[in-house]
């Protein structure tokens, strides 16, 4: 009798946790799906500054929001359904492109970096984040979870923009080509992104702020 009830309590606890999780699978796509249209809204939120083809938008902080609040995973999923919504030819990337014309422009590495970014950005926070621990190192952590998410953006968004100044221009040296690339497609955005980091920290740790 006692060996049917512990088979029959141990089979309805498998079917709770198996409701858990897919309750929770279901929350987190749901999510995913959410941060997908959120990078769309921001790619769109945009300002073109004249002397470079990169434009200012609200992607990177919706970036390392969905690091933060998804884990890596997730948040690597959310990009990729973003990415897929432009395949599909949707006009979600910045300028009200799809993909055929991010293709032709100078922003490809950006989109790439995106996704590399929101993966660590959770990955790092999801695995180091002390979430019991003091606000101090919490905050820490995030901030650094979000800088090397920022890396990773310009990083892809770098390379793939030099390559696209040397494919126009057909001439120049390499050190001109990096040093234009670092004029037009990094250094204008550094103070921006700085500030797009402080916000997400301080979203993350907002409830912790107030505690």
């Amino acid at each position: 009798m006692n060996s049917r009830i512990d088979a029959a309590g141990e089979t309805a606890g498998i079917k709770v946790r198996a409701g858990y999780y897919g309750a929770d699978i279901m929350a987190k796509f749901a999510f995913s799906l959410i941060f997908a249209a959120l990078m769309a809204i921001s790619a769109n939120s945009f300002v073109y500054l004249p002397f470079t083809p990169v434009p200012i938008t609200t992607q990177v902080l919706t970036v390392l929001l969905s690091g933060l609040f998804l884990g890596s995973r997730w948040a690597l999923a959310s990009q990729t359904i973003y990415i897929m919504m432009g395949i599909m030819g949707l006009p979600v990337f910045s300028g009200f492109k799809n993909v055929a014309a991010l293709l032709t422009g100078s922003t490809v590495g950006y989109v790439i970096g995106f996704m590399a970014a929101a993966f660590v950005t959770g990955y790092i926070y999801e695995n180091w984040a002390n979430k019991d621990g003091n606000s101090l190192s919490h905050i820490l952590i995030s901030f650094v979870s979000c800088i090397f998410g920022v890396v990773l953006i310009h990083l892809m968004g770098f390379l793939y923009l030099s390559g696209y100044f040397y494919a126009m221009t057909g001439a120049g040296s390499i050190s001109d080509i990096l040093i234009k690339t670092w004029k037009l497609g990094t250094q204008p955005f550094l103070l921006i992104d700085l500030l797009k980091i402080i916000a997400a920290v301080s979203i993350i740790n907002l409830n912790r702020i107030k505690k």
